[in-house]
């Protein structure tokens, strides 16, 4: 699964926050397999087996499915669906009860065969998750048939289990399973190591299209207006990875890929498939990139990629029906952008490498996710760099573990392999630390063993546990063997515990042998965050980078004590500079001591990589917030090293942004906006608001990140008021603007916009025809900063005619500025129970990070008192609640400790 994509430095915040019947007349005799021969019926003992206790967080092994058949009746424009399941079982012990997980389901009917017999079963749902089946006689070890018929309930307006969208007047149906949600569809052991085969059979409407994981083996038609669709048997699956599809969908043919030559298909709500061009021809080479890397062909006989109506966001992983949120996959013609593009293409490379990487192996249990999520967010990486190389895919993995670094700074951070201890667990592990950090620390050992020792570890892992399960141990194993070495103590030190390591570095330059770095690690804290547990050491891989006079260097160690040396054997003098963190590969922030980082700006920038400027802007933010380098120091190095393409660019203003306005007091804000300016401002005024013909990718990528820090941190007047007339002038004509620049033009415009903008605005998104122009009108009413104008804007949250998802984005970008943030946060509090109900319940969690934004005391503790109580209703909530505090008690500190020196910085200007 991915979720978001990249995008703009202006819509990062929010990407980040938010970064997912038949007919009741019908006889359930329809709903059953073919005709069976008439079961011999055991008379029920008088015995009642309820007493017995349920499991706990994992089911009972003694009972493994082998086999299970599904037939679902579904009609995408009716709530309530009926189902069948037919679960094969093998038994190793007398079974009194039979527990399997079902959530909102119904049962009708259930009963047991053996062999010819038929043992008739009592239903009884425990608690919220568990059915326990009883039959009315204890089942002996061996095989054993469990039938069930049931009713279940595809709501709209959400986005896991089976759900509901509507597109232009149609409905559709589908599903997303993962982590916990197969249940809601059928009873089934919900846990990924009963990896079994399925066979699926739908019955739906006949204008109905239906797709699943595997092609369809037969359709027949029936006379009461349905169809029944019956599909391949898959090959062993986890309940997570089933999925299916019902609608009038259209299917785009994408030619044939990889070396099977399999059909690769773009399937679209009706009316859609002039949005398919991009997705299309992506697809397939970015398939034959992955297997030339994996040495195998794709596993799997077809690959449909199903564009899911509505807002879902991401994409997941599927074998043979991909699934993505329609925005992320489809463009009309003419409103295309670079960032949807690239954003497709790398969440592309991510889900068809699980296609191996948690597809064809499938990690034993949730705490193994990273063998999953952090395998396809590193090797996506790879893939793009190899398919675009103008893309610069290291600068994308550099970037994407700088937003990881920032989650890990939290104590409150997960380790990458967290144990799972309850089911919040398992919904918080889809988190920054296992995408980001998982992949940046893979990065980090596929460069400590070689990268062709790692690719054939990888593949030995691979062939050793094709079509099953496997974890971390057995991963570490086949590394181990490629790399002649044992991994695992290296490899579990960044798994195991949270943290980033903070690593040292003094240049020491002595008359007599080499020179050598003094060394010291520990655990980076921010200001405002204390870590009571304390960290061991990591077993850190380290490489640096050196020039002597014109004679370059580079040398390499593991760091596996608090401190230890580091010889620069082959200098021949003592170095102009170190770069602590050569190619920008490894998992760790460094403090180069004494002038280090002053020699290494003046004297070696020019000889620095993309990729090792980025990570030094990186150590920067990370040192200015723990108070080790004072304002000046980093952000005279941003000016340095800022100047160039879209990369530098980006990142420069993530560190300037670092500094902002809550830590600013109200005096010198206008300064901050001057030194902004200064810095941004010359230019965002040359490359303006509206794209040019004939433009190069990367200043069409800067022009956001320019415009937005210029014009809005910089408060620069005519550029304001050139994003005003620019927006007056798209709500009277839609074409009047690219689509890749409105966003940043209407933001801008809305930061110093006035009642009459805002209501023109207003109207227009309660009239917006697609969910494209509405996400942009939605947008800028987050970026209003007068409080009058930012409460109007929050009642749209409230309206019945407005999509509560979509609009959304104006509450968080509302949170997210001073000036409206206590609007935004006294109306979550006053409406707090409406919007999680009209929310997905997935997505309703993230109105617990709502306090995160503050800086201050007295709404910390107004934060903790409102939110505590409720925390504990959510999965994951007590995490996310902790964060959000921690997050402002780092910021609290922040600001008193880096008041004085911001002050004499900003007084300059």
């Amino acid at each position: 699964m991915r979720f978001g994509h990249p995008g703009a430095v202006i819509a990062l915040l929010l990407a980040l926050l938010l970064a997912g019947c038949a007919g009741g007349a019908r006889e359930a005799a329809a709903l059953t397999p073919p005709p069976m021969p008439r079961p011999r019926v055991v008379p029920p003992p008088v015995e009642d087996a309820r007493v017995l206790t349920p499991p706990g967080l994992r089911l009972d092994w003694h009972a493994r499915p082998t086999r299970q058949a599904v037939t679902l009746e579904l009609d995408p424009r009716q709530e309530t669906f009926r189902g069948t399941v037919d679960v094969e079982l093998s038994l190793s012990e007398p079974t009194r009860a039979l527990w399997l997980h079902a959530s909102e389901l119904t049962v009708s009917q259930s009963h047991f065969r053996i062999g010819d017999t038929r043992v008739s079963a009592e239903a009884l749902p425990v608690g919220e998750d568990l059915l326990a089946f009883i039959p009315r006689e204890p089942l002996q070890p061996g095989p054993v048939t469990l039938h069930v018929e049931y009713t279940g309930r595809a709501y709209d307006k959400e986005d896991s289990g089976v759900f509901r969208e509507q597109d232009n007047g149609h409905w559709y149906a589908m599903t997303q399973f993962q982590p916990l949600y197969a249940r809601r569809a059928f009873p089934c052991f919900d846990e990924p190591a009963f990896k079994i085969p399925w066979v699926l059979t739908l019955r739906v409407r006949a204008e109905d299209s239906a797709f699943a994981n595997t092609p369809v083996r037969a359709e027949e038609a029936g006379t009461d207006g349905w169809k029944t669709v019956r599909f391949q048997t898959t090959p062993p699956l986890p309940t997570y990875l089933v999925a299916f599809a019902v609608g009038p969908f259209e299917a785009v043919d994408a030619g044939r890929a990889g070396q099977n030559g399999v059909p690769v298909r773009i399937v679209v709500p009706k009316g859609r498939a002039a949005e398919t061009t991009w997705a299309a021809s992506v697809t397939p080479p970015l398939l034959a990139e992955l297997e030339t890397w994996f040495g195998t062909p794709y596993p799997y006989p077809k690959l449909d990629v199903l564009a899911v109506p509505g807002l879902l966001g991401g994409a997941m992983e599927h074998p043979g029906l991909v699934t993505f949120g329609a925005p992320l996959v489809l463009a009309e013609p003419g409103k295309d952008t670079v960032w949807r593009q690239r954003g497709f293409a790398e969440t592309q490379a991510h889900e068809l490498a699980h296609q191996w990487f948690g597809n064809l192996v499938t990690p034993a249990w949730w705490d193994d996710l990273w063998l999953n999520e952090s395998f396809a967010d590193w090797l996506a990486f790879k893939v793009v760099k190899r398919w675009r190389p103008e893309w610069r895919g290291d600068i994308r993995r550099v970037e994407a573990r700088g937003h990881a670094m920032r989650e890990d700074w939290l104590v409150t951070a997960r380790s990458i392999r967290q144990p799972i201890e309850a089911p919040g667990d398992i919904h918080s592990a889809f988190d920054g630390i296992t995408y980001g950090k998982g992949a940046a620390v893979l990065a980090m050992f596929e460069s400590w063993v070689g990268a062709d020792t790692f690719q054939r570890g990888v593949r030995h892992y691979l062939q050793a546990h094709a079509r099953g399960t496997a974890t971390t141990e057995d991963f570490f194993q086949a590394l181990s063997l490629a790399a002649g070495r044992d991994v695992a103590p290296v490899f579990s030190s960044f798994l195991d515990q949270p943290g980033v390591p903070l690593v040292a570095m003094t240049l020491q330059c002595p008359k007599e042998g080499a020179p050598r770095l003094a060394l010291e690690q520990r655990r980076y804290l921010p200001l405002g965050a204390r870590d009571a547990a304390g960290s061991r050491p990591w077993q850190v891989p380290l490489c640096v980078r050196y020039a002597v006079g014109a004679k370059e260097g580079r040398v390499c160690t593991v760091l596996t004590e608090p401190t230890g040396t580091l010889e620069l054997t082959e200098a021949k003098g003592c170095p102009d500079w170190v770069h602590p963190n050569a190619d920008a590969r490894g998992y760790y922030h460094a403090l180069l001591r004494g002038d280090g980082l002053e020699r290494l700006t003046r004297q070696g920038g020019r000889q620095l990589t993309i990729p090792e400027r980025l990570v030094l802007m990186a150590d920067a933010q990370a040192l200015l917030s723990s108070g080790e380098l004072d304002v000046s120091q980093a952000l005279t190095l941003v000016a340095r090293l800022g100047e160039g393409g879209s990369d530098l660019v980006n990142s420069a203003a993530g560190v300037v942004g670092s500094v902002h306005t809550d830590l600013v007091p109200d005096a010198l804000r206008p300064h901050r906006a001057r030194f902004v300016r200064g810095l941004f401002g010359s230019r965002a005024r040359s490359v303006g608001f509206v794209s040019r013909p004939g433009e190069s990718e990367d200043l069409r990528l800067m022009r956001p990140t320019l415009m937005w820090m210029a014009a809005t941190e910089g408060e620069d007047p005519k550029l304001r008021a050139e994003a005003r007339r620019l927006t007056l002038r798209w709500l009277e004509d839609r074409t009047a603007l690219p689509p890749e620049d409105a966003a940043t033009v209407l933001q801008s415009a809305a930061v110093a916009g006035d009642a009459a903008l805002h209501q023109r605005l207003r109207d227009a998104a309660r009239t917006a025809a697609t969910e494209q122009e509405r996400g942009l009108l939605f947008g800028a009413l987050g970026s209003f900063r007068d409080a009058a104008l930012a409460r109007a804007s929050l009642e749209l949250l409230l309206d019945a005619k407005v999509d509560t998802r979509e609009a959304l984005a104006i509450l968080f970008g509302q949170l997210s500025e001073a000036h409206t943030r206590e609007v935004a946060f006294g109306f979550l509090r006053e409406h707090f129970d409406t919007l999680r109900e009209r929310l997905p319940r997935d997505l309703s969690t993230w109105l617990l990070s709502g306090g995160g934004f503050f800086c201050d005391a007295e709404h910390r503790e107004e934060v903790a008192r409102f939110f505590g109580p409720r925390a504990r209703d959510f999965e994951g909530g007590e995490r996310a609640l902790a964060q959000s505090l921690e997050r402002v008690d780092q910021c609290i500190a922040q600001r008193e400790a880096l008041r004085p020196g911001l002050t004499r910085f900003l007084a300059r200007y």
